[in-house]
């Protein structure tokens, strides 16, 4: 698995960054991971008081800094559609909002928002399209059908 690798390694120590700065602004909510070794739908479960409040899709970012995720990617960040789709549908079956975490460790900086929520359904803007993009964390391209969901309006915890 990916997860195995150098590269997933480093990625992993990321997420657990992510999570760090999640948790110094909201000690309460457990960031609850899925296996990382399997294929799960989504990467964790918020909890709080022992109840599901949301599901989560994080994604971490090496050298890409905020000024260029503005400028060169317009606040849109790239998930392979399939995954936004099913996170959606876990999120939905739960009656919980999906949440999308996305985090530049250049920069500590993590970037978080609602996604999709009960009775609201979609919140933000997902332009969708086929595009070759990066096939795995190490490495390869691939055609896909991907998200670019609209990070415009996402809010911002900056760490060290």
């Amino acid at each position: 698995m990916d997860i195995l690798t150098p590269r997933g390694v480093a990625s992993r120590q990321w997420e657990d960054r992510a999570v760090q700065l999640w948790s110094s602004q909201w000690p309460d909510i457990s960031y609850v991971e899925t296996p990382k070794d399997q294929p799960a739908i989504v990467d964790a479960v918020l909890v709080k008081n022992n109840k599901i409040i949301g599901v989560v899709e994080t994604k971490c970012r090496p050298s890409l800094s905020l000024v260029d995720f503005k400028v060169t990617h317009n606040m849109k960040w790239l998930v392979t559609a399939e995954k936004v789709d099913k996170a959606q549908k876990v999120a939905e079956a739960m009656c919980v909002p999906f949440v999308g975490f996305l985090y530049l460790p250049d920069q500590d900086i993590l970037l978080y928002q609602s996604i999709w929520k009960p009775a609201h359904g979609w919140v933000v803007g997902i332009e969708r399209k086929n595009t070759k993009t990066q096939a795995t964390i190490n490495g390869g391209k691939i055609w896909r059908h991907n998200a670019y969901i609209d990070m415009t309006n996402a809010k911002m915890i900056m760490g060290s």
